[in-house]
């Protein structure tokens, strides 16, 4: 039993023992490629010009009903109101992001035809689409497309426009 006990000790002495370790970290920002916050501050990398982004705009503009800005300043102040209250707004900047991560070019950061799983999204059945565990980028988008309602009837509410924007920015955060 001595032994037992003498032994237990040694072994609690080994692994109490403290282990320093050096080195260095080097931290910084990191916008991942396509977010709201990549194209927020789209000017500060390397990735695209001005006038591409301006040119992906006006495509944008010219086939949604949702969105319409057509230069890049219009484009930074809607993606700033992503982190406001308003869900509309919310909304818009999530969705702006997803349109433009389909026209990036020579690849389009989201592929348009590729499959996605939308349904651990909660509400995803908003959206009305036949197949939400399969898909395709371009019938989410045409699905949030046929959201935009006339002026003379009632649009989404909060909690739509929420749901809305979850699956954007889901979307929106894949690895490409």
């Amino acid at each position: 039993m001595l032994i037992c006990l003498a032994g237990t000790g040694v072994g609690y002495a080994h692994w109490s023992q403290t282990v320093t370790i050096e080195g260095t970290i080097t931290t910084g920002e990191w916008d991942c490629g396509g977010t709201i916050g990549f194209w927020k501050n789209w000017d500060s990398h390397n990735t695209y010009t001005e006038d591409e982004i301006e040119g992906w705009l006006q495509i944008i503009d010219g086939n949604s009903t949702w969105l319409g800005p057509t230069n890049t300043t219009d484009m930074v102040t809607m993606l700033e109101q992503a982190s406001g209250k308003n869900k509309t707004s919310q909304f818009l900047a999530h969705y702006l992001a997803t349109r433009l991560n389909m026209e990036t070019e020579p690849l389009p950061r989201l592929n348009p035809d590729n499959e996605h799983d939308i349904t651990t999204i909660k509400g995803y059945k908003y959206l009305g689409l036949a197949n939400p565990s399969s898909a395709n980028l371009s019938e989410i988008v045409q699905a949030i497309e046929d959201k935009h309602v006339p002026p003379a009837t009632e649009p989404p509410k909060d909690k739509q426009f929420e749901i809305m924007k979850n699956i954007c920015d889901a979307l929106n955060n894949l690895e490409t």
